[in-house]
C-alpha cells in the first residue's frame, strides 16, 4: 500500500500542473470567474499528492500487481480531481448573467465528473449540449485532459517523475508493450517527440484548411489524441469538405502506432504504414467498411454523403468520436456495423482505444490456422506467420491465448454494461442504441446514439464512467483492483 500510495501521490501532480498551465488561458480569455477553480484544483491536487508521496515511504517495487493497482487507482482519481475546475466554474458566484444552459448542466457533480472521465480516458462522450457555449477556459481544459489522456498518464508520470514501482511494469499496466528504443526512457522520449510533432502539424493543417487558430488548437489536440472533444456547436459538421478531409487524416494518424510513426519520421519510409499485419488491416477496414456503410446508408438515408460516411467510419474505427452527422437516426444495420468498428479500434501502440487491430488480426489468424490444421495431410507441416515472419507453434499459441483472453474479457464487460443500461428506461432508444453506447464508452470512442445526455439517470452515468475507465485500462488492471479487497479479507481469515 505504501508503494501504491506514493505513486498515486505522483499522479496527482498532473492535474495540479495542468491547472497552473491553464491559468494564462483564463486570463487571456478574460474569464476571471474560472481563476479560483483552477487555483483550487492546483492546490488540492498538489497538497494531497505531496502528502501521499512524503508520508508513504517505500522501497522500489517490481511486482506487477502493484503496477496494475497503481494504474487503476490513478486513472480513477485523476478525473475526480480534473472535474474540480468544471464543477466550480459552473457554480461560480460571479458568473455572467447570460451563463449558458450548457454550463448550468455542469452544476450537477455527476455531469462534471462524467466530463472529466471522458476527457482523461480520451473518450469524447459529453454532457455538453452545445460545445460552443462552454467558456474558453473549460474548452481548453477539456482539450488538455484529452491530450494528456491520449498519450497516457503513466507515460507522463514516468517521463517527468520518479515512481517507486518499476517504470516498465507501470508502462505495461496501462496496456502498452511496444518499444521504439533500447530502453524505456528512450521509448517514452520518442513517444513525446512524435506526439508533439503530430500535434503541432495537426494544428497547422487545421488552420490552413479554414479553422480559426482557437479551433485548430483544440481540434488538433483532441484529434491526434483520438479524443473527439470539440469547441464547435456541431462538432465537425459545420465545416467544409477540406476541413473534414483534414480531420479524417489526423484521426487516422492517431490510430497508427507510435513505432510506425517513428519508422516513417526517422527513416522516411512511407511503406512503414502498411509493413505489418495490423496496419494492412487498418487500410482494408477503412476502405471496405466505408463502402459497406455507404451502401447501407444509401438504402435508408438520402441525405448522407460519401464524405460524411467516410468521416463517421474513420471516427469509429480510429475511436476518435468527432462527428459530421448524427447517427441517432441511422438504421440498425448501419449502427451495428459502426459498433463492430468501435469494438475493433485502432492499432496497438497508438492513442486509439478498442480491442486493437493487432489482437483482432491474431484472432482472425487463429481461425484460419485452425481450419488449416484440420485440412493438413499427414506429411505436411503447419506454418505460423505473423507480420511476414515465421514463428513457432508455441509462440503462436501464446499470442492467440493473450488476444483471446482480452477479447473475451472486453466482450464480457461490454455485455454487463449493456445489461445494466437496459434496466434504465430510454423511451426513444432500442437495444441496438444501448449496445452502440456501451461499446462506444468501453472502446473510448465518444460517438453517441443519443443516450448520453445530462438528464440521463445518475446510475446510467456511473455505468458509462465505469466502462470508460475499464476500457482505458484494457480491463485487466481494473479487474485486479476489484479483486484486492477479496484477497485482503481472505488473508485476514
Amino acid at each position: 500500500m505504501r508503494t501504491i500510495l506514493r505513486d498515486i501521490g505522483l499522479f496527482l501532480h498532473i492535474p495540479a500542473t495542468m491547472a497552473v498551465i491553464s491559468l494564462p488561458v483564463c486570463l487571456i480569455a478574460r474569464e476571471t470567474y474560472a481563476l479560483l477553480p483552477l487555483i483550487i484544483c492546483a492546490l488540492v491536487s498538489l497538497i494531497i499528492g505531496q502528502l501521499l508521496y512524503r508520508l508513504s515511504k517505500s522501497q522500489d517495487s517490481s511486482r506487477i500487481s502493484h503496477a496494475m493497482a497503481t494504474a487503476a487507482i490513478g486513472w480513477l482519481l485523476l478525473p475526480l480531481f480534473g472535474s474540480i475546475p468544471i464543477l466550480l466554474t459552473a457554480n461560480a458566484p460571479n458568473i455572467a448573467p447570460d451563463f449558458s444552459t450548457t454550463m448550468i448542466r455542469f452544476q450537477d457533480p455527476w455531469n462534471a465528473v462524467f466530463e472529466a472521465f471522458s476527457g482523461f480516458t480520451s473518450t469524447g462522450l459529453s454532457m455538453a449540449t452545445n460545445y460552443s457555449e462552454i467558456p474558453h477556459t473549460l474548452q481548453w481544459w477539456r482539450s488538455l485532459m484529452q491530450w494528456v489522456g491520449g498519450v497516457g498518464v503513466i507515460v507522463l508520470v514516468i517521463s517527468i517523475l520518479e515512481p517507486s514501482t518499476e517504470p516498465e511494469r507501470l508502462y505495461n499496466a496501462e496496456g502498452r508493450s511496444q518499444r521504439i528504443g533500447l530502453t524505456l526512457n528512450k521509448t517514452i522520449k520518442r513517444i513525446w517527440w512524435i506526439y508533439a510533432i503530430y500535434t503541432a502539424g495537426s494544428i497547422l493543417l487545421f488552420r490552413i484548411v479554414g479553422m480559426t487558430w482557437w479551433e485548430a488548437l483544440n481540434h488538433g489536440m483532441t484529434g491526434i489524441a483520438t479524443g473527439g472533444f470539440s469547441v464547435s456547436a456541431n462538432s465537425i459538421g459545420n465545416y467544409g469538405i477540406g476541413v473534414k478531409l483534414a480531420v479524417i487524416a489526423v484521426m487516422t494518424l492517431g490510430a497508427i502506432s507510435f513505432s510506425t510513426h517513428y519508422q516513417f519520421l526517422r527513416r522516411h519510409k512511407l511503406s512503414a504504414f502498411w509493413s505489418d499485419d495490423q496496419h494492412r488491416a487498418l487500410w482494408i477496414l477503412l476502405l471496405g467498411g466505408t463502402l459497406l456503410l455507404w451502401g447501407l446508408n444509401r438504402e435508408t438515408l438520402e441525405n448522407v454523403s460519401f464524405i460524411d460516411t467516410l468521416f463517421q467510419w474513420s471516427s469509429a474505427l480510429g475511436t476518435c468520436g468527432f462527428g459530421t452527422v448524427s447517427v441517432e437516426s441511422w438504421e440498425g444495420g448501419a449502427k451495428l456495423l459502426m459498433t463492430l468498428a468501435m469494438l475493433i479500434g485502432g492499432a496497438a501502440g497508438s492513442t486509439a482505444g478498442g480491442i486493437k487491430l493487432s489482437r483482432f488480426v491474431i484472432v482472425v489468424k487463429a481461425i484460419v490456422w485452425r481450419f488449416r490444421r484440420i485440412s493438413l495431410l499427414p506429411h505436411e507441416m503447419m506454418r505460423y506467420k505473423v507480420d511476414g515472419k515465421i514463428i513457432t507453434e508455441s509462440e503462436a499459441n501464446r499470442r492467440v491465448e493473450a488476444a483471446a483472453v482480452l477479447t473475451i474479457l472486453w466482450l464480457l464487460v461490454v455485455t454487463v454494461g449493456i445489461f445494466i443500461l437496459q434496466f434504465i428506461e430510454f423511451p426513444t432508444h432500442d437495444l441496438i442504441d444501448v449496445i452502440f453506447e456501451a461499446v462506444s464508452a468501453t472502446s473510448g470512442v465518444g460517438i453517441s446514439a443519443g443516450i448520453t445526455h445530462p438528464d440521463m439517470p445518475w446510475f446510467g452515468k456511473l455505468t458509462l464512467i465505469c466502462l470508460m475507465w475499464m476500457g482505458r485500462l484494457e480491463i485487466i488492471s481494473a479487474m485486479l483492483l476489484f479483486s484486492l479487497p477479496i484477497k485482503y479479507l481472505n488473508r485476514l481469515r
